[in-house]
């Protein structure tokens, strides 16, 4: 009898070891884990800090001085309407993609017309919410994801009305384009006349950040109006 009672202490001496040892090693393992994942959190914050906007090129895409109309010139306009896009070439620059939701713009001028306010700032993924250039309607390219301000493919940016011409996500060493909607007078619909036109009489100032990144500086100093002339 004492014997066996003896037995079951050692058997359950046993197990209850085996069950400390196997603790031991998941908590290790967990651990280990846990570790693996706060380096690999830690490379992916230093990553972001490094990612920035890389601009290609800055070029006039619509100037339109006169609301709704094909002139080229503001004589006869009254006050300041119309349509001032750019088009902006771009890469990432970084080890990392990046969400189009966690990168904006934001443009400022020396605007002398007092109606307008020198500054506006947008999203790459919300769009400009903006009005409709004459260029666009006449072009048939209105709805386009390109015209409505986000973030597309380059090599198809005005090509595909689809909205899979959209870019949600930024990759590395992929051409980029995006409409810098400087002003239209109703840039936002209930916020009218911010923004700054494309002039020869200033320069703009563009900059580009990354959330938890780099951000990236250009001055736009445009010296025709014409379509396609570099600013950048």
């Amino acid at each position: 009898m004492n014997n066996q009672s003896g037995s079951i202490g050692i058997g359950a001496m046993i197990v209850f070891i085996g069950l400390i040892l196997v603790a031991a090693v998941a908590s290790t393992v967990i651990i280990r884990t846990v570790e693996d994942l706060s380096i690999q959190s830690d490379d992916t914050i230093d990553d972001r800090w490094q990612s920035k906007i890389e601009i290609n090129s800055i070029t006039i895409f619509v100037y339109e001085p006169c609301w709704q109309s094909s002139a080229s010139t503001e004589d006869g306009c009254g006050t300041p309407a119309g349509h001032h896009e750019l088009l902006m070439w771009f890469t990432v620059d970084g080890d990392i993609e990046l969400k189009a939701s966690e990168v904006f713009y934001s443009i400022s001028c020396q605007e002398t017309r007092t109606v307008i306010t020198p500054y506006r700032s947008v999203s790459f993924f919300d769009g400009s919410n903006t009005q409709d250039s004459r260029a666009s309607i006449d072009d048939n390219y209105r709805s386009h994801p390109f015209n409505r301000g986000y973030a597309v493919y380059l090599d198809n940016y005005l090509g595909n009305t689809a909205s899979g011409a959209r870019a949600t996500v930024l990759e590395p060493g992929i051409d980029y384009a995006i409409m810098i909607d400087m002003y239209d007078n109703k840039n936002n619909f209930d916020i009218d006349n911010e923004g700054c036109r494309i002039s020869l009489d200033y320069d703009v100032e563009l900059m580009i950040y990354v959330e938890g990144g780099k951000d990236t500086y250009a001055i736009i100093d445009c010296k025709s109006t014409k379509r396609g002339t570099e600013c950048y």
